[in-house]
Formats: C-alpha cells, structure tokens, sequence
C-alpha cells in the first residue's frame, strides 16, 4: 500500500467515477483519495481498493510523499493532475487502458 501513496487512481463506481484522484493515504482497508480542488488533503475520499483502478504511470507525486521534510499541498496535488490530463487522461473519460 506505502508505493501507491502518491500514485493516481480512478474510481470504478460511485458518483466520482471516472475522475482523476492522487492516493494521499491508507487506512482501515481504504485508500485517501484527493483531488486538491473538493477533496482537499483535509477531508480526503474513502474508497475501497476493488473500486478503484490505480495508474500505473511515471511522475506521481510517490517522492514528495515519502520525503517528511517537504509537506504535500493541494496545489502540488491539483498541478499533477492537470499534468497527467494534458499528457492524455482527461477529465470525466473513461480509462481503458489501465492495469490492474
């Protein structure tokens, strides 16, 4: 679960389906999801690991997470998921092509 923190994850159900979330934590067999803009690393997303699909992508924000020194902000959250929608995930599509 510790590598994941700081990757990306689409939900496969509920009401944010579809949208584009950084993994902020784990707990109690849920992961913490925000997006910087609603859910904020304040008040994060709970979901369940069966309804969501994790990105495997390069340049998550796995670093900054892990370094202790340097807090995470929900802009750095925002910027890298603007990032990863103009380098073709977009927002509300559909994600097709992602490994489980």
């Amino acid at each position: 679960m510790k590598k994941e923190i700081g990757g990306f994850a689409v939900p496969k159900a509920g009401h944010d389906r579809g949208k584009l979330y950084v993994i902020v934590g784990y707990e109690d067999g849920k992961y913490l999801l925000a997006d910087g803009k609603r859910r904020t690393l304040e008040k994060p997303r709970r979901k369940q690991r069966k309804h969501l699909e994790i990105l495997h992508v390069q340049g998550g924000l796995s670093e900054l997470f892990l370094e202790e020194m340097c807090p995470v902000r929900n802009e750095e959250i925002k910027r890298a998921i603007k990032q990863l929608r103009t380098a073709g995930v977009h927002r509300n599509q559909e994600v097709t092509d992602v490994q489980e």
